[in-house]
C-alpha cells in the first residue's frame, strides 16, 4: 500500500490510549501501539520502523483491525503442523520393535519401510522418547573374544576373592 491506509476508527483515541496502557498481553499491546500510531495520522512506513516491524506485517494488523476492531489483534496461533502417524500408530509401532534393540535410526528406517512414512532422527526421538518415554539403549559392539558365560565367570572370581584375607583364590577348574 501506498501512501494514507483506511482506518476504520472503533474507538476514539482516548479510550484506545486507555486500552493500550492497559493492556497485558505484549503481542496486542505492540499491535495497540501501531494502530494508535495510524490514528494519529502517521504513515505504515514510519510505523512500521517505529515499531520495527515490516511494513507488511503492519498493515496486517491494521487490516485485522478494520474487520474485527480490538479482537483483531488478538494472536491466533494454530498449534503447528499435524503429525505424520496417529498416536495409535506409534503405540503400534513400540509394541513391534519392543525387544529387538533398535537405534532411534534403526527405528526411522522400519517406520520408512513399514509405513511409508519418512521420519528424521529427531522426529523419532520426539515420538518415542519425549512423548512416549521409551526407554532405549546405545548400541554397542560386542567383543567376539568374550565367552557366553563371562558373568558367571566373574562371579565366581568375585566370590573367591572374599573367601581369604588378602588372597587371590583362582576359580574352580570344574
Amino acid at each position: 500500500m501506498v501512501g494514507r491506509v483506511h482506518l476504520t476508527r472503533h474507538l476514539p483515541l482516548d479510550e484506545l490510549r486507555v486500552m493500550y496502557r492497559k493492556e497485558k498481553n505484549s503481542r496486542v499491546k505492540e499491535r495497540l501501539l501501531a494502530v494508535l500510531h495510524l490514528y494519529e495520522g502517521k504513515m505504515v512506513k514510519e510505523v512500521s520502523k517505529m515499531v520495527e516491524r515490516s511494513e507488511r506485517t503492519v498493515e496486517r494488523w491494521l487490516a485485522e483491525w478494520n474487520e474485527k476492531g480490538y479482537d483483531g489483534l488478538t494472536p491466533r496461533f494454530t498449534g503447528g503442523p499435524k503429525p505424520k502417524l496417529p498416536d495409535s500408530e506409534w503405540n503400534k509401532i513400540i509394541e513391534e520393535i519392543e525387544g529387538r534393540g533398535m537405534t532411534l535410526k534403526d527405528v526411522a528406517v522400519y517406520v520408512k519401510d513399514t509405513r511409508g512414512v519418512s521420519y528424521g532422527y529427531k522426529g523419532v526421538w520426539e515420538a518415542l522418547r519425549r512423548k512416549r518415554h521409551v526407554p532405549y539403549g546405545k548400541a554397542f559392539k560386542m567383543n567376539r573374544k568374550r565367552p557366553p558365560d563371562a558373568e558367571e565367570i566373574l562371579k565366581r572370581g568375585l566370590m573367591s576373592l572374599s573367601k581369604g584375607p588378602g588372597r587371590f583364590h583362582p576359580p574352580d577348574q570344574s
